[in-house]
């Protein structure tokens, strides 16, 4: 059986050696290629024309990196080919013959454009698996699309525990105590900012960066108060011990139909063995235990936010037993091993009709 696996990112050339090392965690898509004897493609190995791109990048689309892929599963008669993202996965759908089983990750399953162009399209006829990452998300796009219950599966994103855990000593105390918000993709960090106006006695740090998505981080407009420090994004291997250093994490997201966004960093405070405080999105609300290994917040809720980086920064205990729980709950759930295994179980042909793949987390 001939797999391959698509990526819709580019790869450092320095990543895989920096994982094999332990600087970098491991990437899934070069796992997928490893752990079945596969290859992959990205951005890197894909040829780009920079007008055309320039053109795909508002549909949210790889259009060229389809009509690659496509040649190349016919020139090598691939067998199976496995998405990470819809961006390749729809147009993808639509170029490859209906022997080849296309397995697809949705990642942005509920965005009404997408829904609306899988619809026209009939994709779920041409798409052998979806895979959403929240239960939600399965629920939701099995009733749009009027998916079968075999045709989809729920996998969490996955993490590498073995690259994302506390340290086995102390971070050297080199700066005063702070919480930690991080990322990019639909970061709500305006409401992040005014509820520190209200909150002098606490130190938050923001490091806005993402490897998916370049823009403007939201807080530009913001009165930033003193107790916040901007920070720059990091490589993997120095914002591990930035996460260290952090009494907790905070991931706020703002009202959208990426009912996961903010799964990745929710993930890797948990396995750091942090505290997280996130939005109450559909999605989210998968990636962790609320009361148990963080606190959900409602979407632009400043008091509410307020109220919980305050509960957290005024009790170290509690937040010190969420990091504990939420270690092993990413244990649990999400290691990057698990989802292998998964993967691998969907890989096994052939798919019987009604056949379908226990989500991780009802």
């Amino acid at each position: 059986m001939k797999i391959l696996a698509i990526a819709t990112n580019e790869t450092p050339a320095t990543s895989i050696a920096e994982a094999e090392a332990g600087r970098h965690h491991r990437i899934d898509y070069h796992e997928i290629a490893r752990a079945f004897a596969g290859q992959y493609i990205d951005y890197s190995s894909t040829p780009q024309h920079r007008l055309l791109r320039r053109l795909e990048e508002p549909l949210r689309l790889d259009i060229q990196q389809a009509i690659h892929a496509a040649r190349l599963v016919h020139r090598q008669k691939i067998d199976v080919v496995i998405s990470l993202s819809e961006r390749v996965g729809i147009p993808l759908s639509m170029m490859l013959d209906r022997r080849v089983r296309h397995i697809v990750f949705m990642h942005h399953a509920m965005s009404p454009i997408k829904i609306a162009l899988m619809r026209a399209l009939k994709v779920a006829s041409h798409i052998t698996t979806f895979i959403t990452i929240s239960p939600a998300e399965s629920a939701g796009l099995r009733q749009l699309l009027n998916i079968a219950e075999g045709q989809i599966a729920t996998m969490l994103t996955p993490v590498d525990l073995a690259f994302w855990q506390p340290p086995t000593t102390p971070p050297a105390a080199d700066e005063p105590d702070h919480f930690l918000s991080l990322g990019l993709s639909y970061r709500d960090y305006p409401t992040l900012v005014r509820a520190m106006h209200e909150l002098p006695h606490v130190r938050g740090h923001i490091r806005a960066g993402s490897t998916w998505v370049a823009h403007r981080a939201g807080y530009e407009r913001e009165s930033i108060p003193a107790n916040i420090e901007l920070k720059p994004y990091v490589h993997p291997a120095d914002l591990r011990e930035i996460i260290a250093r952090s009494r907790f994490v905070v991931v706020p997201i703002r009202d959208t139909t990426q009912w996961s966004a903010g799964c990745t960093s929710v993930q890797l405070a948990q396995a750091m063995g942090k505290a997280v405080i996130t939005t109450d999105m559909p999605g989210l609300r998968s990636y962790m235990r609320a009361g148990e290994t963080g606190i959900l917040t409602a979407c632009g809720d400043v008091a509410g936010l307020q109220r919980a980086i305050n509960f957290l920064w005024q009790n170290p205990n509690v937040a010190e037993q969420m990091g504990y729980h939420g270690r092993r709950f990413v244990q649990q759930t999400a290691s990057i091993d698990t989802w292998l295994k998964q993967l691998g179980y969907l890989l096994q042909p052939p798919v019987p009709i009604g056949r379908t793949l226990k989500p991780l987390i009802q």
